[in-house]
């Protein structure tokens, strides 16, 4: 004997296959699925009590438990069916992840099938709910009972999950504009175009509404399939309201779901427009166009108005009334668009500017100023981006109104225009700020470089004091010598008063005076010669400290001018004569012609300083040239090396002079002959001691 479960599971291989309706299904006669009542209770309660007590079959207590759950109909094949059918329609055309349009749109499809998932959870929790109450009667417990419970949950479990996908997926839009598939079915109700349907796919054939909806096509068609005297394929055509009025015939209050349905067939190319040999006359044509715009404005301007409203908000804030500007937003509002939304730009733009004017002038900080600017940014941007997604709503609507999208041309002028308004002005406010941003940089700077020459200044005065003190105060040495030569010119003078008075007393006496004064001048002649004067080593060395000091003192004040890290190395330029580095490209052409100038007057004056320099190593080169020549007892202005005939530089130059023949050379020259030979290469004479090492001194002052 077949227990429940299996009686079951034959019923449903029975059944076959079965056409179900995305909503409201019938499920074999069996809409709704109730709860028993108290008194159904009892009653079955009543009869499981006879049959036990008459030891019943247990086919007959199954027979009376199937006929009191209402399962003479295979309703949970019905439901497992139905659940195994929608899951795949969801998951292909309604809330497929790979398709973003899908998941947000087909609002009402939607809904109707959460309707229905609705209802079959009801009734199973229902079925749930009787089945339970019976598996208490028969309370020793029941292996049918259990199998039937075990699937209702698991069906359960299975439908919450599909509704769970579709609510979350389930967001009804709140304005008519941003509905798609209104907007998709209200466009061709009035273009009333010519559409074909295509093959049904497979997944599709098993819904009753969309089997209608193809009979219904079919049968438009027929007529005129008669007509065909060829033999050709014969295509499905019909004209959109056709198939919307057989939506209302079918039933009214399910339009939208139509409707939702038919976007999905057009959507997936089950049905499309058909041009075919279609024509309309120009006055058919223009009575569309104007329909058309008639449909399209209002939303426009709803949506215009959607997306402003924190904008109008703002512009009100502003109070534009000082800029005198002429504003009336609730005028406003009323104009056309083409009127309406430049204005707004406009009004917006200026209210923008002025509030952060004033922020800027208020805020000095160069951080702060920082966050101003980019909070101005932010919002132009963000008013940049509500133009954008106007013109991207009415770029997606041109797609629905193929072939009358030249509707919506003027519209897209007039986003394009602000679009390059705020474009500009943005660039234009940009360029203000940089420059209110650069002046008060430069004001800054020039503020600390006015602190700075101060400090500067200041320190110069203090220099000039201290060091004029000192310069007043006559140096100690000085007065020291000074006091020593009166000395000792009193003591020379005191003997010389001597020699005068005795030679001048002898004057008459026959005396060779003459002799005497002359042995006197030639010994102190030559004295004079041999002797070093004191003062003149004194004011050399004098020369020398101060000479130091007056060149720091210069150099000091010479690179006061220079604005650089370095005092005395310059390893780079100063900052003064480095402005093609970061700064010349921003000078005007008079700063370039003073700076060239400058930097031309700077070459001259190191030109001189460099003059002199050379002129002085000139004379000190040649001093040390003759020092040589007269040390080696060479007597010519210019010589030359005896062995590379190049005239030899004596101040710089290494040389070699044999002593035998007077040949000379440059040390480079004979450097490995002498080492080798020891001798003169002209005359072979030998003039050094072997190992005394000259060769290895010469080798160090070389280098």
């Amino acid at each position: 004997m077949y227990d429940f479960f299996h009686l079951l599971c034959i019923r449903i291989y029975i059944a076959g296959k079965i056409i179900l309706n995305l909503t409201n299904n019938t499920f074999n006669d069996t809409r709704e699925v109730r709860t028993f009542t108290k008194e159904e209770i009892l009653e079955i309660k009543g009869t499981l009590t006879k049959l036990k007590s008459k030891n019943a079959e247990d086919s007959e207590i199954t027979e009376f438990i199937e006929s009191k759950l209402n399962l003479s109909s295979p309703i949970l094949n019905s439901y497992s069916k139905y659940l195994e059918e929608i899951t795949a329609f969801l998951n292909v055309y309604i809330i497929s992840s790979e398709v973003e349009l899908n998941y947000k749109y087909y609002y009402h499809l939607k809904s109707r099938i959460l309707t229905e998932l609705n209802q079959i959870i009801n009734n199973l929790q229902n079925l749930n709910s009787n089945c339970s109450n019976i598996k208490r009667l028969i309370k020793n417990g029941n292996v049918i009972l259990n199998n039937l419970l075990s699937n209702i949950l698991d069906l359960l479990r299975q439908s919450n999950d599909i509704a769970s996908k579709i609510i979350t997926s389930l967001k009804e839009t709140q304005n008519l504009y941003d509905d798609q598939l209104y907007l998709w079915t209200e466009i061709n109700k009035i273009k009333n175009l010519n559409f074909k349907l295509n093959e049904i796919p497979e997944a599709l054939e098993n819904w009753n509404e969309i089997k209608e909806l193809y009979i219904f096509i079919k049968s438009l068609n027929e007529v005129f399939k008669k007509r065909k005297k060829d033999k050709q394929e014969f295509l499905l055509t019909f004209h959109f309201d056709e198939l919307y009025q057989f939506f209302l015939s079918t039933d009214e209050k399910k339009v939208k779901f139509y409707s939702d349905l038919t976007y999905l067939l057009n959507f997936n190319k089950i049905i499309e427009e058909y041009q075919g040999d279609e024509f309309i006359n120009i006055l058919e044509r223009k009575e569309i166009i104007e329909k058309l715009k008639h449909f399209v404005k209002p939303l426009l301007k709803e949506l215009i108005l959607e997306k402003f409203q924190d904008i109008i908000v703002e512009i009100e804030d502003f109070n534009l009334k000082d800029k005198h500007v002429d504003i009336d937003l609730k005028t406003l509002k009323d104009q056309k668009i083409g009127v309406f939304v430049p204005k707004l730009v406009d009004y917006y733009i200026i209210g923008l500017e002025k509030k952060f004017q004033k922020k800027i002038h208020d805020d000095t900080e160069t951080e702060e100023f920082e966050k101003i600017a980019d909070f101005y940014y932010t919002k132009i941007d963000n008013f940049y981006s509500k133009i954008q997604e106007i013109e991207d709503w009415v770029l997606t609507l041109e797609n629905f109104l193929i072939p009358y999208d030249s509707i919506t041309e003027s519209y897209r002028k007039i986003f394009t225009n602000v679009s390059s308004e705020i474009y500009r002005r943005k660039n234009e406010y940009l360029s203000f700020i940089k420059t209110v941003k650069d002046e008060d940089v430069r004001v800054n700077i020039r503020k600390f470089i006015k602190e700075k020459i101060s400090e500067l200044n200041e320190l110069i005065r203090t220099y000039e004091d201290e060091t004029s003190l000192i310069i007043k105060e006559e140096f100690p040495q000085l007065k020291q010598i000074r006091e020593i030569l009166s000395r000792y010119s009193a003591k020379i003078q005191k003997i010389k008063d001597e020699v005068y008075k005795i030679l001048d007393s002898k004057k008459t006496q026959d005396i060779d005076i003459y002799q005497l004064i002359k042995f006197w001048e030639e010994n102190f002649n030559r004295k004079r010669q041999q002797l070093t004067f004191l003062i003149s080593l004194l004011i050399n060395k004098l020369f020398k400290s101060f000479k130091e000091l007056l060149d720091k003192e210069g150099f000091l004040f010479a690179t006061i001018t220079e604005i650089s890290e370095q005092t005395e190395n310059f390893e780079e330029l100063p900052l003064n004569f480095a402005l093609s580095a970061f700064l010349a490209e921003k000078l005007t052409e008079d700063e370039l012609r003073e700076r060239i100038a400058e930097i031309g007057s700077k070459i001259n004056h190191l030109n001189s300083s460099l003059g002199l320099y050379q002129v002085e190593l000139s004379k000190l080169e040649k001093i040390l040239a003759n020092r040589v020549k007269l040390s080696k007892g060479i007597s010519d202005s210019e010589v030359q090396c005896t062995v590379c005939h190049k005239y030899i530089n004596f101040a710089k130059g290494q040389v070699i002079t044999c002593p035998f023949c007077g040949s000379t050379y440059h040390y480079l020259c004979v450097a490995f002959w002498l080492s080798k030979y020891n001798s003169c290469p002209m005359c072979q004479n030998n003039f050094l001691e072997p190992h005394s090492n000259l060769f290895e001194d010469q080798e160090d002052q070389e280098q």
